[in-house]
């Protein structure tokens, strides 16, 4: 990765977390895979929050010849349309939740109890590892981390090796991201300057279509790990360019209290020139001819419209770094997952709060499930 328009400070705090240090067992996760006898054709993954978040990064960048569904809610409408994609005899459900202990996963599940099921859970005494003991479901060991860091575990790698993509190559990439220390510790040193100067809102906005499922990843990543005691900036992602037809109004003529962040790829693999019909060529949009565009990439295109949000946020003084990936690759999108954990979890040290609580988040858990018990 590269970093455009950022200040990099070598003076990293010793502030340290077991989850930069975990390797996980990716042989376990592969015999744990095989123990599925039967050829699926669908997957579908129960969770909530940072059970799913760094797999639909996964998922979204990389693809699956799986179908593949995300049930992140027990609203009957979504359980009607999977189930009835998914027949039983084509059809691998994953229930994953840390705790085990998270009220709608186990609404949802008690949709499909009639599939194969397989929990990814942590510890002995969640509820839904006693669910799966009593159903006689396979069970594969979520280690004690976060969900929201647990990208490089059993949560984000199993049903990605479900999928078919390469996870030996995206530990790989998780690896190097960790030892962006000094890039993260200065882009969360970034942020955290500009809120004391009334920044409080971050745009980031990707120029890969790829990359549009790091949304929920980078948000949750900020805001649960970072937004406590009165602290804390608040985050929106959007894809790029098409949000520059809508959000760019807010950039740049709303409140100058915006930071921009934007990733950008330098090569696409589908990159192809655009071929304009001799017809139309000599067409004129704004004094460019559209022949113009013959001598031209649709990847070039997509980095002038980068270039030109970045040039008007410079020209109004609006503060904004780029983060630059080679290329969209399982390695690259485990070294982008690994960072912005990183920038999360710095961001926290910085404003002297718990980089892995999220008390606002479980005091509204516990309100549901006492009024689950009114019902």
């Amino acid at each position: 990765m590269k970093f455009h328009d950022l200040k990099i400070f070598d003076n990293v705090p010793d502030d340290w977390s077991q989850f930069f240090d975990f390797k996980e067992d990716l042989n376990y996760l592969k015999r744990e895979a095989q123990k599925i006898d039967f050829e699926f054709d669908n997957i579908v993954v129960i969770g909530n929050g940072g059970s799913i978040t760094s797999f639909k990064a996964y998922l979204g960048a990389l693809g699956s010849d799986k179908n593949v569904y995300i049930i992140d809610s027990p609203d009957p409408a979504l359980i009607r349309k999977v189930k009835s994609q998914c027949p039983s005899d084509k059809t691998v459900v994953l229930a994953i939740s840390k705790s085990g202990t998270t009220l709608g996963v186990i609404e949802t599940l008690m949709a499909f109890v009639n599939y194969k099921v397989i929990v990814l859970t942590e510890g002995e005494e969640g509820t839904l590892r006693q669910v799966a003991k009593k159903m006689d479901w396979q069970i594969v060991e979520h280690p004690n981390i976060s969900g929201r860091y647990s990208g490089a575990s059993a949560a984000g790698l199993f049903p990605a090796l479900l999928c078919g993509i390469k996870i030996d190559e995206i530990a790989t990439g998780i690896s190097a991201g960790y030892k962006y220390k000094k890039e993260a510790w200065s882009l969360a040193k970034y942020y955290f300057e500009l809120e004391q100067k009334g920044y409080c809102e971050v745009y980031v906005s990707a120029y890969s279509w790829l990359l549009s499922d790091f949304r929920t990843l980078i948000i949750q990543l900020m805001h649960e790990t970072v937004c406590k005691s009165g602290r804390g900036q608040t985050f929106y992602f959007s894809e790029a360019p098409e949000c520059q037809h809508h959000t760019n109004q807010r950039f740049f003529g709303g409140k100058k209290n915006v930071v921009g962040t934007f990733i950008i790829v330098k090569e696409s693999a589908d990159d192809k020139k655009i071929v304009v019909p001799d017809k139309i060529a000599e067409l004129d949009l704004k004094g460019l001819e559209l022949k113009k565009l013959d001598k031209i990439s649709y990847q070039q295109a997509l980095l002038a419209e980068y270039h030109g949000t970045k040039t008007e946020a410079d020209s109004l003084k609006i503060p904004n770094v780029t983060i630059e990936l080679p290329e969209v690759s399982n390695e690259t999108v485990g070294e982008l997952l690994a960072f912005w954990q990183l920038v999360a979890f710095y961001s926290a040290i910085l404003r002297n709060v718990d980089p892995f609580n999220e008390p606002a988040v479980t005091s509204s858990k516990n309100i549901t499930i006492e009024e689950i018990k009114k019902l």
